[in-house]
């Protein structure tokens, strides 16, 4: 729990920081007075005034979020206690440059998101290959002729080089209701399968996607990792290190397969196929009959298994680093955006949004795996700040922007008492989506 909440306030403090320092830097730029850069809302926890510029910087006790105030005639409270020089002020200051101020928070967001995806990719060369195990009965991968030892190398037009993009492949198809075709290299020859129907990508948008539909990479080996004591699986005589090759004489090729296997073969005598120090052995267990709390009957030997992965590497240089940070960068925020969309229109169900709760636990997981996991998860969140503060929801960035290209086609700016209202409107909303991000972070703690 403590990890996760510092590795929260980490990442938030990280983001709103650079969010904010995107408009201060940019009204700096075009001779707008700041007055105060916070981190947090509230009562300052910390300040320090810089005597040359007279900003006053602060971090506050509320966490979530961060602001810039800038000189401005429709805000008392920045006319206040300074030298006033009303060029200085934000509302003084041509459209095209208020949009740049404005544009420039969600923007420094996404630049970030980009350099961060770039350096994982620069640092991070290997990946699970694309060559696939069998797919179990009645999956769609099956459905679509889908075979052992199949390496997919492309999916609707677009090359797979590891299983991270075959993976991000099918979910946007899932998610754009698209159908999929699928390349594969199967002994040398490059052949299409069979056209994936949309209508049959039913499975829930998440990591577990791929593995529903039948997509499971292959694996070089599945080994016994522990063996628990008083098991099943200790009464057969396994062992630690262990190789599994086969169940009944169905050859086992990833660590879920075997599993699943087992599962289906409660208290029924089993043959598992081992090697061990270089010997073939067969070993004859019965898997426990165990109830779930569902009601579900399933078998379990009391093993602990892994599987040794295949990789594959493509290292990159610094500009192809670059290049691949920006593209996944524009992947995701489009994929956001199309999702955000998808729930407004309810082909995709609200439970998806996600709130600091949900944020912190990811945080915590991803810190927990190391510093590169965590850096995913902070481009990951980035880029959701800043297509978050895009949209046209007046309070939020994209609101202001909209108001803007309002003033651009009206040639004036748009009545104040209309912007209260739009202000109202934003509270409401923004009141709305932080109620079911915190209602689904409660339902998921609960069940």
């Amino acid at each position: 729990m403590l990890n996760s909440i510092v590795s929260f306030l980490i990442a938030l403090g990280i983001l709103v920081f650079i969010h904010e320092y995107g408009h201060y830097s940019v009204a700096r730029f075009y001779g707008v007075r700041v007055i105060r850069f916070s981190v947090g809302f509230g009562k300052p926890i910390f300040r320090w005034i810089n005597r040359k510029t007279k900003v006053e910087w602060t971090v506050s006790w509320i966490p979530l979020g961060g602001y810039v105030r800038m000189l401005d005639e429709r805000d008392p409270d920045s006319l206040k206690g300074h030298d006033i020089d009303l060029s200085e002020s934000f509302n003084r200051k041509p459209v095209g440059q208020r949009i740049a101020i404005v544009l420039a928070g969600p923007l420094a967001n996404l630049i970030l998101a980009a350099l961060i995806y770039g350096f994982l990719a620069y640092m991070q060369p290997m990946g699970l290959a694309t060559q696939v195990s069998q797919p179990p009965l009645n999956t769609v991968a099956a459905s679509a002729g889908l075979m052992s030892g199949d390496e997919i190398t492309e999916v609707n037009g677009d090359r797979t080089k590891n299983w991270n993009e075959v993976s991000w492949a099918l979910i946007k198809a899932r998610l754009f209701r698209d159908d999929v075709t699928i390349k594969v290299n199967r002994g040398g020859y490059e052949l299409f399968l069979e056209p994936i129907q949309s209508s049959a990508i039913e499975a829930e948008l998440g990591p577990s996607l791929t593995r529903e539909l039948g997509f499971s990479p292959i694996e070089k080996s599945v080994i016994v990792r522990a063996v628990s004591e008083g098991s099943a699986a200790a009464g057969a005589g396994f062992l630690v290190k262990d190789q599994i090759l086969s169940v009944d004489g169905i050859p086992v090729e990833t660590s879920a397969q075997f599993t699943t296997l087992i599962k289906e073969r409660a208290a029924l005598e089993t043959t598992v196929r081992i090697r061990r120090n270089e010997q073939d052995i067969s070993l004859m267990a019965v898997p426990e009959r165990t109830r779930l709390d569902n009601g579900e009957i399933i078998g379990r030997l009391g093993l602990s298994i892994g599987g040794e992965s295949v990789v594959v590497s493509h290292p990159l240089n610094p500009i192809e680093s670059i290049i691949e940070g920006t593209g996944r960068m524009i992947e995701v925020s489009v994929f956001s955006l199309a999702a955000l969309g998808k729930m407004v229109t309810g082909d995709l169900s609200w439970n998806h949004l996600s709130g600091p709760v949900s944020i912190a636990s990811a945080a915590g997981e991803s810190s927990s795996l190391g510093i590169l996991p965590f850096f995913g998860f902070l481009a990951m969140v980035s880029v959701s700040l800043g297509i978050l503060n895009l949209l046209p929801i007046p309070l939020l960035d994209g609101g202001h922007l909209m108001y803007y290209l309002a003033e651009i086609v009206r040639g004036k700016p748009v009545d104040e008492v209309w912007q209260i209202r739009g202000q109202k409107l934003g509270i409401l909303l923004i009141g709305i989506l932080t109620s079911v991000a915190f209602f689904n972070d409660i339902q998921r703690l609960i069940f």
